[in-house]
């Protein structure tokens, strides 16, 4: 078996998304998660401070980041918020926190701020504490897909699979047609919870939406559920894909190499 991916970025504390997805048999490499860690892993330079600031993988740019009750507060919460945006762009997890704090207590209802303060929780692994953010989030405004997004992401490290479904088919309940992370996720439960057509059918939806490749993982995703399947042909197909946009050079090192034993294994 090729030995799993380190992730660049990623807390060297705990398990991660992508090591908890890979199912046996599968001997693909499993791949990174998409989380920051507390000492690195800068924040995707197209997300809008003015709009909201999330964190790796609830990276939206196709859907407004703000919920109608963001604004109802003090302008000092928003600014707070701006203030906390910045910090996570420097890595100031502390201060980050200090400033999101601010900002709830100056409005209750900033549904960004739950948010992002929900995952610089899971960041420190604090789950229970981050699942209460973004559950409250999701409290105040029902229908802010961020919410859920972070509560799927937070099940899945959790390994509750069950959850992650719930909280994916909510998101894609919101937004059926432009969010490729909540069929991602709904894929990666469906996998675990060994329904392969279901996952098949999240997974393939997530990669024809997603051309801007804001969830790349779902490639190393269809490449697991077609050595599932047994079908060679597509598995290295979407590991070629993951290829094109992996960034780290062990990830890509250690999948080319698989990439190349999968190769020559299917030439014979």
């Amino acid at each position: 078996m090729v030995p799993p991916l380190t992730a660049q970025g990623v807390s060297p504390q705990g398990a991660t998304l992508g090591n908890q997805i890979a199912t046996p048999p599968t001997t693909i490499p499993r791949f990174p998660d998409a989380r920051v860690s507390l000492e690195k892993g800068p924040i995707p330079p197209e997300q809008r401070i003015e709009e909201g600031c999330f964190l790796p993988p609830l990276t939206i740019t196709h859907r407004a980041l703000t919920s109608s009750t963001d604004y109802e507060g003090s302008p000092k919460a928003q600014k707070e918020y701006h203030s906390a945006c910045n910090a996570l762009q420097g890595q100031k997890w502390s201060e980050a926190e200090d400033h999101l704090r601010k900002a709830v207590d100056k409005n209750p209802k900033y549904s960004a701020a739950w948010v992002t303060l929900g995952q610089v929780m899971e960041a420190r692994q604090q789950y229970e504490d981050a699942r209460k953010d973004c559950a409250q989030a999701s409290l105040i405004d029902p229908a802010y897909l961020p919410a859920y997004l972070c509560l799927a992401d937070i099940a899945a490290h959790e390994e509750n699979w069950e959850q992650v479904l719930k909280s994916s088919q909510r998101a894609l309940e919101l937004n059926p047609t432009s969010d490729p992370h909540a069929y991602f996720y709904a894929a990666s439960a469906y996998l675990k919870l060994n329904q392969n057509d279901e996952a098949e059918k999240n997974a393939l939806r997530a990669a024809n939406i997603d051309k801007q490749n804001l969830e790349p993982r779902v490639h190393f995703l269809l490449a697991q559920i077609y050595e599932l399947k047994g079908d060679p042909s597509q598995e290295l197909s979407h590991l070629r894909e993951y290829l094109k946009v992996v960034s780290d050079p062990q990830e890509a090192a250690i999948v080319k190499q698989y990439v190349a034993d999968l190769e020559a294994k299917t030439a014979k």
